[in-house]
């Protein structure tokens, strides 16, 4: 994976103000926002699905995010990523079916759907890529851009069996299993800087 970050790891982006890190799920996590432990999270369950997620601020706020972990069968163990923009009071989180925008008092969510399907958890793979203005994830079925504001400026959908390849130019390279190669266009504002 390109630019994927642990939580507890010490990293420095190249752009200041957009950041993301992974955290493993396996037990519960202390929630780092700007620098500052905001809260805790755990994976729990929400009716027959195992990837909900559990947020509690250290205020004793307390949200819970169905369909929101990383459940990958490929995976050791479940988890999810957290994006940090200009927005000083909100982050991005990527993991399950449904993305979301947190506030970080845990008191507000907004969801945002992706085209990551429950039952097919053994197709599910994430790389993210770190550009000067936004990151890119590239995940089975899709793929979602934001830039610093954490705002969606990109989500297109893929066939499972595309494999990212690389960046060329203004395009995502990708490969079929059959030895065809693609290329997807990504969107000219995306590109400033980068």
């Amino acid at each position: 994976m390109v630019g994927v970050i642990a939580a507890n790891s010490p990293w420095r982006s190249r752009n200041q103000t957009l950041k993301h890190y992974e955290y493993s799920l396996k037990t519960p996590q202390s929630l780092t926002f700007q620098g500052q432990v905001v809260g805790t999270i755990e994976r729990t369950d929400f009716r027959d699905r195992t990837n909900g997620l559990r947020i509690r601020s250290v205020e004793g706020a307390q949200i819970d995010l169905p369909s929101a972990v990383d459940v990958s069968e490929q995976l050791d163990e479940p988890r999810i990523f957290v994006s940090e923009g200009l927005d000083p009071n909100q982050f991005f989180l990527f993991g399950g079916e449904i993305a979301f925008w947190v506030t970080s008092d845990a008191s507000q969510a907004s969801r945002f759907d992706l085209f990551r399907q429950t039952g097919l958890e053994e197709y599910w793979t994430t790389t993210i890529l770190e550009q000067s203005q936004s990151l890119i994830f590239i995940y089975e079925s899709g793929v979602l851009v934001i830039d610093e504001s954490l705002q969606v400026v990109m989500h297109r959908e893929k066939l499972i069996n595309d494999f990212f390849v690389a960046i060329e130019g203004d395009a995502l390279r990708f490969s079929r299993d059959h030895g065809d190669s693609w290329l997807m266009p990504l969107d000219s504002a995306l590109h400033s800087g980068s």
